[in-house]
């Protein structure tokens, strides 16, 4: 009969791993069923030493079907048969059961006396045991702040794990080892580590692995992506038995909702998880849950906030003050300094919010500076620190921190080989950046200049990217092509949309792939450039400056004309943005040319709006130099040579001020560039276009028919001028699949990083190209700005689609120009004034070129 119950409990514990707890009652409740009518009223040690175990595996249970006070109900019975067994090995196992149980709800302190208590009778467990033990106590070390027991536990839990071979603690292994990673600040090696563990076929409850990637991704600053991970996670937990991971995972997306600036669902959310986690007695994790909930209610007060807070929002304030107060008392009882210093934090913002800087200022004195490893909470408390200081009459200190909140944002993108990650990192410096731009302009356009640049150029300045080839990904990307080869040929909408839904999937894989990569091999830092070199930089290439910015409903921009710094405020921001849209769906339309007796509309319309904008964006400045121009949303991808005043005008859109002056001239004694010209297949005029531009450099130029990738890659990873004239693509949602058109397939973007781009100046004569699609953290994807980003001095591209007559033409007389010694931005402003209205489509991007 014993035996049968050994089975049963076996079973439960297996249903448990496996995340069926329905199941597992079930079967632990048979198993006691059978020890107590096997054992009579005079049950043997046996019966007893299996009693106690099953009870202590069905503690686990109860939390999972009913909450904590069932689960330590269980716990306690189990002790009493301990204490009457006097048997180490049955007190181990308890231990280590206590320490699952209150880790689970939020009891660090209890769950890591557990589990020091486990590890003291090690010997008590076998060896697939003793892996779990420690990667428990691993995990646990983290949460408490504990690295260098957490280093020992990994360790030795990888070591048992490949020792035994069990894919299911192999699992669990690499997994934990990727969360350790996440931890200590390695997004790439933890995704890479978790990628390793999702490849493995094991029989595990995936839920919790699914919430430890989600949580990865938001840390990453891949809000949307985590959002999508969370959803799909949710979905995967059928039946009952899973609230406590439900509530998890609507936990993570209430953070993920709010960083993406959705008040509502993320108020929502963290209502949800809030409930369920005080319905199973999981105090702690209902406390982080009603922290984010304030926090969105927070951000919901601080957009409509006033500078002279009325008496129902100040009680509001208050009240969340009061709230977060009473959660700083909650973590300090559960010995969560963690918790304890972001509800501080969250008081900070409340009392602000309340008009009360000082209460704010004690609130942050009392901060036990515990660092969690999460850069988005480092940021956040650096935003709330500076606004107090702000608020109290310290500007000058507000600003310092600010400075240094800038440089840690740039050291958390540093380790990734991927230009996504990187360039996702910067949401979480987006308030701050906000909080720059709003101190700095009562102070005027050096400051506004500074605090603009801090954050633009904060990608500009990182380090090369230097990544190897990946196998795994060249297999992917070599797959995505044969994809889109098909989609190419294929008629049948049946097999267009199967064909979409494959290529759909193996970018999703690529993305993750991408992620994984960590940058090797020495770093070739960027050259730093200063605000003063830069604006010297203007004045040597005879050049002025107007850089666009939103502040409040405004649009704003600084200027530097004739070496004099100037802040205008210019038209409503929303009008910008709405004037900036018609002129690009007008420009698109016009481009067809198959308008016929609407022609005049849509050209009216157009030069309509561009007159508009031209007399409240760039006359006012009353400059009549070529300029530099830096965008911001509102006007970003704009034919800025449809502007009356910009026809003929040389202009470059940069990056920032600093990243046009580290594109400056190529160094002296670097010699003739060769030139590299690329035609791809099904472009009527490509290939005399091409003929063209060899022809025009001579010996220099070398045409490559038919065009391969290597080839290509080859030739931007090198000094020199490239061309090429292919079909393009811009991929709005995943940039990095932006692509050209060879015969030998699609080069997409994220295909530049492993040998980077050294090129001079590239000319794109493709559609479409030059869009960017805009993330938050003022940073931009798209393939021209990726080839900017990856070390391309300069960049031509379109920012719409440009009949092929009307591209030969303009690029062939671009090269004309620049091959007689006009720099690049005057080159192709007067290539687009003396073809066609079209061309305007065209943009100098990043730098200025010159031979």
């Amino acid at each position: 009969m014993l035996e049968s119950a050994r089975a049963l409990r076996e079973q439960g514990a297996a249903e448990n791993v496996a995340g069926r707890p329905v199941e597992a009652a079930r079967s632990l409740a048979a198993a006691l069923e059978e020890i107590e009518r096997s054992g009579g009223d005079a049950p043997s040690r046996a019966h007893l030493e299996l009693r106690c175990r099953t009870l202590t595996t069905l503690a686990l249970t109860e939390l999972m079907l009913s909450g904590l006070e069932r689960a330590v109900a269980r716990l306690a019975e189990a002790e009493k048969l301990v204490v009457e067994l006097d048997d180490d090995v049955l007190r181990a196992r308890l231990d280590y059961q206590r320490a699952n149980i209150h880790g689970r709800v939020g009891d660090l302190a209890a769950a890591w006396d557990g589990l020091e208590g486990a590890v003291r009778r090690l010997d008590a467990f076998a060896p697939h045991e003793q892996c779990s033990v420690h990667l428990s106590r691993g995990m646990l070390a983290f949460t408490l702040m504990r690295p260098r027991e957490a280093l020992e536990s990994f360790a030795e839990a990888a070591r048992l794990a490949h020792e035994l071979g069990g894919v299911e603690q192999e699992f669990m292994a690499r997994h934990n080892e990727g969360y350790a990673a996440y931890l200590l600040g390695d997004l790439p090696r933890s995704l890479a580590g978790m990628a390793r563990a999702d490849e493995l076929d094991a029989d595990v409850f995936l839920g919790p692995a699914r919430l430890d990637r989600a949580q990865v991704l938001l840390e990453a600053g891949l809000a949307k992506e985590a959002v999508e991970a969370l959803q799909a996670g949710v979905a995967e937990l059928d039946g009952d038995g899973h609230d406590q991971m439900r509530a998890e995972f609507e936990l993570e997306l209430a953070r993920a909702h709010r960083l993406l600036g959705h008040v509502d669902r993320a108020a929502a959310a963290a209502a949800s998880a809030r409930e369920t986690y005080a319905r199973i007695g999981a105090t702690a994790w209902a406390a982080k849950a009603t922290l984010v909930g304030l926090l969105a209610e927070l951000d919901r007060q601080r957009r409509t906030h006033r500078a002279q807070p009325d008496a129902d929002e100040t009680g509001l304030a208050l009240a969340a003050a009061a709230t977060a107060d009473e959660l700083v008392e909650t973590a300090t009882m559960l010995g969560d300094a963690e918790l304890a210093d972001n509800a501080r934090v969250v008081a900070a913002q409340a009392l602000l919010l309340a008009a009360d800087p000082a209460g704010a200022a004690t609130r942050l004195r009392d901060l036990a500076r515990v660092s969690s490893g999460s850069l988005a909470d480092e940021l956040d408390a650096a935003v709330v620190r500076a606004m107090t200081l702000v608020a109290t009459g310290e500007p000058a200190p507000a600003r310092r921190v600010l400075a240094q909140a800038s440089r840690r944002l740039a050291a958390g993108q540093q380790g990734s080989a991927s230009l996504d990650l990187r360039t996702a990192r910067a949401i979480h410096g987006a308030r701050l950046a906000e909080l720059d731009l709003e101190l700095a302009v009562p102070r005027g356009s050096g400051a506004v200049l500074q605090a603009l640049d801090r954050w633009r150029s904060a990608t500009d300045r990182l380090p090369s990217l230097g990544r190897p080839d990946d196998e795994q990904l060249a297999v992917l990307t070599e797959q995505l092509r044969a994809v889109r080869g098909q989609l190419r040929g294929e008629d049948d909408p049946r097999q267009v949309r199967e064909l979409h839904e494959q290529a759909a999937r193996l970018e999703r894989r690529i993305r993750d792939r991408d992620w994984a990569l960590s940058r090797s091999g020495a770093a070739t830092r960027a050259v730093p450039v200063r605000l003063h070199e830069a604006r010297e930089h203007l004045r040597h290439v005879d050049r002025d400056l107007v850089w666009f910015f939103r502040h409040h409903d405004r649009l704003c921009a600084v200027g530097i004309v004739g070496g004099r710094a100037t802040m205008r405020d210019l038209m409503p921001a929303g009008r910008a943005a709405e004037l900036a849209q018609r002129v690009r769906v007008d420009l698109r339309a016009a481009a067809t040319h198959h308008l016929g007796p609407l022609a005049g509309a849509v050209w009216s319309s157009l030069r309509a709006s561009a007159n508009e904008l031209d007399e409240a964006l760039v006359r006012p400045w009353r400059s009549g130099r070529g300029l530099v121009v830096v965008t911001c949303p509102e006007v970003s991808a704009l034919p800025w040579a449809v502007f009356p005043s910009m026809v003929g005008r040389p202009f470059t859109v940069a990056l920032s001020l600093t990243s046009f002056a580290r594109r400056g001239a190529r160094p002296v004694g670097a010699g003739v560039p060769g030139v590299h010209v690329t035609v791809g297949p099904g472009v009527p005029r490509g290939l005399g276009e091409s003929r063209s531009v060899v022809a025009t450099w001579g010996e220099r130029g070398t045409l490559v028919d038919p065009s391969r990738r290597e080839e290509l890659l080859g030739a931007l990873a090198r000094p020199g001028v490239v061309h090429v004239a292919a079909h393009g693509t811009h991929q709005a949602e995943s940039p990095l699949f932006s692509s050209l058109v060879l015969h030998d397939g699609p080069v997409f973007a994220h295909e530049l990083q492993p040998t980077g781009v050294r090129a001079d100046h590239v000319v794109l004569s493709a559609c479409d190209v030059g869009l960017a699609s805009a993330r938050p953290g003022h940073e931009s994807l798209g393939l021209a700005l990726s080839l900017l980003s990856l070390g391309a001095r300069s960049v031509v591209a379109a920012v719409a689609p440009v009949p092929d007559d009307v591209a030969a033409a303009t690029m062939t007389r671009h090269h004309e120009l620049l091959a007689s010694g006009l720099a690049s931005d005057e080159a192709l402003a007067r290539a687009v004034a003396e073809t066609d209205d079209v061309a305007a489509a065209f943009l100098g991007l990043g730098g200025q070129h010159r031979l």
